[in-house]
């Protein structure tokens, strides 16, 4: 208790938005204070802890061995003593706070209009900040506490990231109707073809390629790009092939393409929301992430 004595409560939230920013600019946009208010409280919290705490290395700020370790025990104080003050359910009208998710324009586009409408309406003292990633950024992210949760198509996770289907998504393949009249095509005109990858890392392995290997077949990527959405204008006039998750192709473009299952078995996409394991007891995430499986349970099943 006598260290306790040493320090106040908004500094632990200033030291736990510190280790969760990485930054000390964005921390203070954070917690609405000023930087120097935020640079001042890092000062005496060195102090306290005997420790640097952030350091600088090569142009960005890095958490010290120390700082690591105090995150987890620290976020899950904080809820602890959050909790024990309000005593009550979360009520989102009073909720005032800024959530980072992390998911492709794919998931954007499915996602990300109803949630923002919704949270106008029940929640407007709520701050969305979207982030656009891969996979492996997603995790690493997820890890360092910079991102509340991520959505997204994950092959693996290690066991302190908790993970929730949202929904399935089937693979077909989209080309312009001049070169496939007849709607369908054969593996060996399909491969005969160039291709667009949708891809935020275009050298990593990715779920087509890898089952064409296991058939040893092989197509010409021709066009790469990270974006679901861009790809599809792409084709018109072309003699490209698309192969991606069928709700990446909007509703109203479908009519100017040939749209066709892949003439090789690929799985259905399994669509995740993936969080850390140390928000579990957050009521906050705990209620956008209920309502964002509900928003979208609405859109699969009108």
């Amino acid at each position: 208790m006598n260290n306790l004595r040493k320090l106040d409560l908004n500094q632990l939230v200033t030291l736990f938005v510190l280790l969760r920013e990485r930054h000390v600019s964005r921390a203070a946009e954070a917690l609405h204070k000023s930087q120097p208010a935020v640079s001042h409280t890092l000062n005496i919290l060195r102090e306290l802890f005997n420790d640097p705490l952030l350091i600088r290395q090569k142009g960005q700020y890095q958490l010290t061995s120390k700082a690591e370790s105090l995150y987890g025990p620290l976020a899950q104080a904080l809820n602890q003593l959050d909790d024990l003050i309000s005593q009550q359910d979360f009520q989102p009208l009073q909720c005032n706070r800024r959530f980072n998710i992390a998911m492709s324009d794919y998931g954007a586009a499915l996602i990300s209009t109803k949630l923002i409408r919704y949270l106008r309406e029940h929640a407007p003292d709520v701050d969305l900040k979207i982030w656009h990633c891969s996979r492996e950024e997603m995790q690493n992210k997820l890890h360092e506490g910079s991102l509340d949760f991520a959505f997204g198509v994950f092959n693996s996770l290690d066991n302190t990231l908790h993970a929730q289907s949202m929904f399935t998504d089937k693979m077909i393949s989209v080309v312009d109707k001049a070169i496939c009249p007849k709607g369908t095509m054969s593996l060996i005109d399909w491969l005969a073809h160039p291709h667009i990858l949708v891809s935020m890392k275009p050298f990593d392995a990715n779920e087509i390629d890898q089952h064409l290997q296991l058939i040893n077949q092989q197509r010409r990527i021709a066009v790469t790009v990270p974006y679901w959405q861009i790809a599809p204008q792409l084709l018109e006039d072309t003699n490209l092939i698309l192969t991606v998750a069928e709700k990446a192709i909007p509703q109203a473009m479908r009519g100017k393409f040939a749209i066709f299952t892949p003439p090789f078995e690929l799985p259905d996409l399994e669509f995740q929301m993936i969080w850390h394991q140390r928000s579990e007891g957050d009521g906050a995430l705990n209620w956008l992430r209920k309502t964002i499986e509900c928003l979208l349970q609405e859109e699969n099943n009108p």
